[in-house]
């Protein structure tokens, strides 16, 4: 059970963060990697408009292959330890990915193109099981400011977290 006035403690330091904004360093999913998530997850599988750069310059009007959706939720786990090095006190082994509230896929990714992660602590609210939820907005964005994905990505952070 959570000790309240530890508890307290907690919500008020995650709270501090809100309306906090990070952006990450800028990245770029070449062909070989999305190969490589295709074959691991079958996410794309079988897809030209992923797997075949030719036939999607030809046929896409993106100009080529656009990176998968899900591969791009799976690097916001890197993009996000770099935008979260304000956090500082908190032991990241005691937040735990909690979800998302909201997650939309709003323009393709073409592959090659590069890409940045833009996170703002959008709320800190106590959870009934003790510690705190923290709510993020992010967006993925391309070099001209187009978002790709944008989402309501959640955390929950045990009392433990913080040393």
């Amino acid at each position: 059970m959570m000790n309240t006035q530890r508890g307290a403690e907690s919500l008020r330091q995650l709270s501090s963060f809100v309306g906090q904004e990070s952006v990450s360093s800028w990245r770029v999913i070449d062909q070989e990697t999305v190969n490589q998530y295709a074959e691991v997850s079958g996410d794309g599988e079988g897809e030209w408009l992923h797997l075949d750069p030719e036939r999607a310059a030809r046929e896409a009007p993106y100009g080529g292959t656009i990176v998968p959706g899900f591969l791009q939720v799976a690097n916001l786990t890197r993009l996000f330890g770099e935008t979260v090095t304000g956090f500082t006190g908190i032991d990241a082994n005691h937040a735990l990915n909690y979800g998302f509230d909201r997650l939309r896929f709003v323009a393709p990714l073409p592959v090659g193109a590069p890409f940045r992660a833009r996170i703002r602590v959008s709320e800190a609210r106590p959870h009934n099981s003790g510690g705190v939820i923290l709510k993020q907005d992010v967006v993925l964005e391309k070099e001209d400011g187009t978002p790709t994905l944008i989402g309501e990505w959640l955390f929950y952070v045990s009392e433990r977290a913080f040393r």
